[in-house]
């Protein structure tokens, strides 16, 4: 009895999708076209991810697919890893990054932020092709009002900033 009440659990168990591992054929941020066992293709898959962060998942990586009440067809994607781009965090540490190399990484000596025309770094910020701007100005509306100063009769700055 028992062995026959065994046999009809494993075939129900048979039946139910498990969890999975895929790898993505066509990426987004929304669905995704990924296979999985054996190759077959799953397509138009939802991605779910954490409310305030919003990723492209590219093509190659990898994907855990949870099969909602046991479904193939009802498959949702919670989770990627694989990126061209995997940055190594040690403990403590959280980095945000993009596959273009850009992160705000969250270290024990500060926030470092790199990419694009704006990034710090050993304490030092750096802006390629912007400005630096606080509530009273610019950095080069100082430049320009300390290039052409002068006290009084003196002429303005021979070294100019």
């Amino acid at each position: 009895m028992i062995e026959a009440v065994q046999r009809q659990i494993q075939k129900g168990l048979g039946q139910i999708r498990q969890t999975f591992l895929g790898i993505v054929a066509r990426g987004g941020s929304k669905m995704l076209q990924f296979t999985g066992f054996a190759d077959e293709v799953m397509d138009e898959v939802e991605l779910i991810q954490h409310v305030g962060f919003s990723s492209f998942v590219p093509k190659d990586a990898r994907v855990v697919v949870i099969p909602l009440q046991g479904k193939t067809s009802k498959s949702v994607v919670i989770a990627t890893s694989g990126g061209a781009i995997v940055i190594d965090v040690q403990e403590g540490e959280t980095c945000i990054y993009d596959q273009f190399g850009h992160s705000v990484w969250l270290k024990e000596d500060g926030t470092h932020i790199k990419g694009g025309d704006l990034f710090v770094e050993d304490g030092n910020l750096y802006v390629l092709n912007g400005d630096v701007i606080d509530q009273k100005g610019s950095m080069q509306e100082m430049r320009d009002i300390y290039n052409e100063h002068n006290n009084g009769n003196t002429p303005p700055p021979n070294q100019k900033m």
